[in-house]
């Protein structure tokens, strides 16, 4: 019986561990299609979207350089399809 309960333990800790990762990466993807968001609402001007108030943006800005860098990276790969499926992967 104590064998038993072992082995359920055990395959509940993989299935527990398999879940927490799979969370995770979910918090992840989120986390960065919000930033990408933050950046397209902050800096939208650029693209023809209106932009909020100067302050507030002068404000925000010194916090955006790694915004500002990923979309200088994503804009440099717009045309090239093959490189942006690349990107998504982490393919290098």
């Amino acid at each position: 019986m104590k064998r038993l309960l072992d082995f359920i333990k055990k395959h509940f800790k993989v299935f527990d561990k398999g879940m927490r990762e799979d969370a995770t990466s979910f918090i992840r993807k989120q986390l960065e299609e919000e930033e990408n968001i933050f950046a397209l609402l902050t800096m939208g001007v650029f693209s023809g979207i209106p932009s909020p108030p100067t302050g507030i943006v002068l404000r925000i800005l010194p916090h955006m350089s790694r915004e500002i860098s990923i979309m200088i990276k994503k804009s440099a790969n717009l045309d090239d399809v093959f490189g942006e499926t690349m990107g998504t992967f982490d393919i290098g």
